[in-house]
């Protein structure tokens, strides 16, 4: 059977999540607390958002230096003198 308490409490977790999955985050919180969340998420997506630019930069950077080093020619190994 089950604890009724605890079947209720997991009906009203899945509600909440899936509330949540749709509206988004915060959306079942009061209106104070949920503008908080909404707040630091805002915060978070842009310091993501110049995370992945500079990131993405780095990257470019890298790709143009690997084909550089691709197109130039290798430079002659010095040719090893006999030992006597």
């Amino acid at each position: 059977m089950g604890n009724p308490a605890t079947v209720k409490r997991k009906a009203t977790e899945k509600r909440r999540k899936k509330y949540e999955d749709r509206l988004g985050p915060g959306a079942y919180l009061p209106k104070e607390e949920r503008e908080k969340v909404n707040a630091e998420m805002a915060k978070f997506e842009i310091v993501e958002k110049e995370r992945k630019a500079k990131e993405k930069v780095v990257r470019e950077a890298k790709k143009k230096a690997k084909k550089v080093a691709a197109k130039a020619p290798a430079a002659p190994a010095p040719a090893e003198k006999p030992k006597a």
